[in-house]
């Protein structure tokens, strides 16, 4: 399919409201057929997700997962460690920094499963997903000042069978799931 019938020329990009987190840009852009257009989009950091898999031949694997509440839906939220990546830091240092801070384990191997957009409908900035395994517990997570975390073990096939229910509501945590399930093949499960 030639795409170029269906893209967009962005034309003009201002922001229009700033918070800590994010910000609003108002984006003009003409569509294929000549008509100019106004959209808001969310312009935030990068993202990481960490997916740590704790081995165990007998029992089978477990994650490292942290419980924290959510302001925005309300409620607790059993998720992945992962968080804000910080200017000029590479992904895969986020990962092992996000992960150490909010869980204390520190990761023997990293593996980058994959980045994706959060919401590219109104979002413009990406998700980068790592897979964790031989861990450390250091014993010492650091979590940021407005964090409030409780770390758990959890058993792979529980994790799998219960997310998208409560307390696995958050949606990145299914797609940080996936490919996990990806880089581990046919045999996840």
């Amino acid at each position: 399919m030639n795409d170029s019938r269906l893209a967009w020329t962005p034309l003009s990009r201002k922001t229009v409201f700033s918070t800590r987190v994010f910000d609003v840009d108002e984006i003009t852009s003409r569509s294929p057929e000549g008509e100019e257009r106004l959209f808001l989009s969310l312009e935030a950091s990068d993202w990481v997700i960490v997916v740590p898999v704790l081995r165990d031949e007998a029992k089978g694997d477990s994650f490292v997962m942290v419980r924290q509440w959510r302001h925005g839906a309300g409620e607790m939220s059993l998720e992945f460690p992962g968080g804000v990546m910080n200017p000029g830091e590479a992904p895969d240092d986020a990962a092992r920094r996000e992960l150490l801070e909010e869980t204390g384990y520190a990761a023997g191997s990293l593996e980058h499963a994959c980045s994706l957009s959060p919401n590219p409908a109104i979002m413009g900035n990406r998700c980068h997903i790592f897979v964790a395994g031989g861990l450390s517990d250091t014993g010492a997570p650091a979590p940021d000042d407005d964090e409030y975390i409780g770390v758990e073990t959890v058993p792979a096939d529980e994790a799998i069978e219960q997310m998208g229910r409560p307390p696995y509501i958050h949606a990145l945590m299914q797609s940080a799931l996936f490919a996990y399930l990806q880089k581990k093949g046919p045999s996840a499960r």
